[in-house]
């Protein structure tokens, strides 16, 4: 009995070995990726509309684009939706405002449902892996869906203000 004892602890200290070096591995990638976040490449994130069809950036060249990556449960994501909203009609006719969420197409169109914006709403499984730890974050590209801008944190002031900067973080590069 001692016997099978012994045996079953070290299988156990190796698992457990293992899962935590794996564990360290996943989360230091993450760390990583995140640290190097204005450098991230969106066109490699996986997107849906919430009707489950598959949408890429490229499919939205020809306009500026505002990515902004939120959650539903997200206060400081839903603080700054009136004045992207509109700001977003600002700009109507030189950007499309794409709002990237990991949360279950229903959870989103619940949130659609309750509220009255015009964006885009798309789903991303993988932006957490590719290193958007945090939300909000929101990223512009220019026409051919390059990254001009990386934005960390909430949009605040006014519309106009959020407009001017959109405008300008493009127009520098």
């Amino acid at each position: 009995m001692k016997k099978y004892f012994k045996i079953g602890v070290s299988i156990g200290a190796v698992l457990a070995m293992t899962l935590l070096f794996s564990g360290f591995v996943l989360v230091q990638s993450a760390i990583d990726k995140a640290e190097n976040i204005s450098d991230m490449d969106l066109t490699s994130l996986t997107y849906e509309t919430l009707d489950g069809e598959s949408v890429q950036l490229e499919d939205y060249a020809g306009k500026k684009i505002l990515v902004n990556f939120w959650a539903t449960w997200c206060a400081p994501c839903i603080a700054e939706f009136p004045l992207l909203n509109e700001a977003m009609h600002l700009l109507k006719d030189e950007y499309v405002f794409l709002m990237v969420s990991y949360e279950s197409n229903e959870k989103i169109k619940e949130f659609t449902d309750k509220y009255d914006y015009d964006f885009v709403f798309l789903k991303s499984n993988n932006f957490m892996m590719e290193g958007i730890a945090t939300v909000p974050q929101s990223f512009v590209l220019n026409e051919q869906t390059e990254m001009m801008y990386h934005h960390p944190t909430i949009f605040d002031g006014s519309a106009m203000a959020v407009r001017d900067s959109l405008l300008g973080w493009v127009e520098k590069k």
